[in-house]
C-alpha cells in the first residue's frame, strides 16, 4: 500500500460508519448532521483527491440541510430524505 493510499484509507475510515448508520436509518438526519460536521471539521487525515472531493460535496449537502420545515420552506435547503439520498450516493461511491 502506498503512502497516499494509506492516507486515503485512514480518511475514509472516519466516515464509513457515520454515513452507513445514517443511510441504514440507525441515526436521524440531525444526528448525522452533527456527527458528520464534527468529523469533517476535525479530520486531520484529509487528503486531496477524488475521495476528498466526494466527502467535501457531502459536507456542502449537510451544510444545506435544514431540519425545520418552516425555515426550509422559506429559505430552501435539503430535507431529511434528500440528505439521506445524497449520503447513500456517497456511500455507494466510496464504500
Amino acid at each position: 500500500m502506498t503512502r497516499q493510499s494509506a492516507s486515503v484509507a485512514r480518511m475514509l475510515a472516519q466516515y464509513e460508519q457515520i454515513i452507513r448508520m445514517f443511510v441504514d436509518g440507525r441515526t436521524t438526519a440531525q444526528q448525522f448532521e452533527a456527527e458528520y460536521l464534527d468529523a469533517f471539521k476535525m479530520d486531520s487525515d484529509q487528503v486531496t483527491g477524488s475521495e476528498f472531493d466526494i466527502l467535501d460535496a457531502l459536507f456542502a449537502d449537510v451544510d444545506d440541510y435544514v431540519a425545520d420545515p418552516i425555515l426550509r420552506a422559506e429559505f430552501g435547503g435539503l430535507d431529511d430524505n434528500q440528505l439521506r439520498d445524497r449520503a447513500r450516493g456517497v456511500y455507494d461511491l466510496l464504500f
